[in-house]
Formats: structure tokens, C-alpha cells, sequence
């Protein structure tokens, strides 16, 4: 089962990339900071995958363009 938590940062990472298609690097900054507060206080920290490193794959040019 998805916790609240993983949803949220899910959801999170919907608006970062949204906001990078739309040209606005200050709502994906933050959007990016939110996920980071996120995965630092998450019980498995620090993860090897999750949302957070998906946002970091994607300002580095080399994430997958999921929704």
C-alpha cells in the first residue's frame, strides 16, 4: 500500500515537472525543495530511488518524461 507520504511526494513531482515544461524554474525550485525536506525525514533516508531522484535525473537532463 502507497503511504500518504509517497503520494504527496508523487504529487510534488507532477507540479516540479509541470513547471519546467512551463518555462518556471521558481515553482520547480519550489517544488524541488519539498521534495528534498520530504525524502530527508522519510523513514528509509537515504533512498536510492524515489521522487526526489527522479526530479534530479530530470534537471540534469537524463529522466524519464513520466506523468
Amino acid at each position: 500500500m502507497i503511504s500518504k507520504a509517497e503520494i504527496l511526494e508523487r504529487d510534488i513531482l507532477r507540479v516540479f515537472r509541470c513547471a519546467c515544461r512551463q518555462n518556471r524554474p521558481d515553482i520547480a525550485e519550489f517544488m524541488l525543495a519539498a521534495l528534498e525536506k520530504l525524502d530527508c525525514e522519510g523513514p528509509d533516508f537515504p533512498r536510492e530511488h524515489g521522487p526526489l531522484i527522479d526530479a534530479y535525473q530530470e534537471i540534469a537532463g537524463i529522466g524519464t518524461s513520466r506523468q
